[in-house]
């Protein structure tokens, strides 16, 4: 019976690599091979377009981390992903619990509510972009908030949490909708009211789909690019929303610095697994088994 069961057990382990294979393998293709093959470029002054170049050692990285300008991009970078995250969270997870029972009307609601992430983020900030010009700013009588220096990260981070808070709503449904009746039937026996059956069952309940929508929202957030190049293109003046990717891009694509913009690329790559790493350790440490 042992022997029958680990049988069983190895098929299905080989089934589930199986299925598992060929989108790894062209992960690896496409993403973990080219990243170290530019690894060594992180480490010379080629520009680009001549197959010459010359080993500066450190120097790339050294000018990288005194570079006011780089140091704004990171500073853009984590503004955006704080804006992001936050509220695509706390508009998810509100919309969830008023729509996680099913009904004919719910359903309703949260496709259309889900609907914005089917549409990919280039158009969704060119459609904000007409929003915010053709339609805010003379209702309002105000500029564009894309073209104020104070206001244009704010004006992109609703642009992304208008299309991604849809998501995070149904993450946050299906772990509310696995939380057992009985714990709240307890709480309720016990006197418990509701804002305390919400942070003392509810919310230990969904850290899995925290931990979910936390992670995924941090590593899109910090790689932002599209919506920052559809919107402002890096800001009304110099600088004002450019982010690491795009701070990547304009130097190895604009400014033909290939060595010098791997070289952000792996400093963005670290910066990235570090937060994502800490961030992870952190809501697994409080999971409810």
């Amino acid at each position: 019976m042992k022997r029958q069961h680990l049988r069983l057990t190895t098929e299905r382990e080989i089934t589930y690599a199986c299925f598992l294979a060929p989108a790894l393998i062209l992960y690896i293709i496409t993403v973990i091979v080219p990243f170290f093959q530019g690894i060594p470029y992180s480490f010379t002054n080629w520009n680009l377009i001549s197959n010459a170049s010359n080993n500066v050692g450190f120097k790339n990285y050294a000018i990288l981390f005194g570079s006011k300008e780089f140091w704004t991009a990171v500073g853009n970078t984590f503004q955006f992903t704080g804006l992001y995250v936050v509220f695509s969270n706390l508009i998810g997870l509100g919309v969830a619990l008023l729509l996680q029972r099913s009904s004919k009307l719910n359903n309703v609601c949260r496709t259309m509510i889900f609907m914005p992430y089917v549409i990919s983020l280039v158009t969704a900030a060119f459609v904000w972009r007409y929003i915010y010009s053709a339609v805010y700013s003379p209702l309002f009588n105000v500029p564009s908030p894309l073209g104020v220096k104070n206001q244009a990260m704010l004006g992109i981070a609703i642009i992304s949490v208008w299309r991604t808070s849809g998501y995070c709503m149904l993450i946050y449904i299906a772990g509310l909708q696995g939380v057992p009746q009985e714990y709240y039937e307890a709480a309720s026996v016990e006197g418990a009211s509701a804002i305390q059956k919400f942070f003392k069952i509810t919310v230990p309940m969904l850290i899995p789909s925290f931990s979910a929508n936390v992670s995924l929202l941090l590593a899109w957030g910090l790689k932002v690019f599209e919506v920052v190049r559809a919107t402002t293109n890096g800001g009304p003046t110099r600088n004002a929303t450019t982010t690491m990717s795009m701070f990547i891009y304009n130097n190895i694509f604009a400014n033909s610095k290939a060595g010098y913009g791997q070289a952000a690329a792996i400093i963005m790559t670290a910066i990235l697994l570090i937060v994502s790493f800490m961030v992870s350790k952190f809501f697994r440490s409080r999971e409810v088994y």
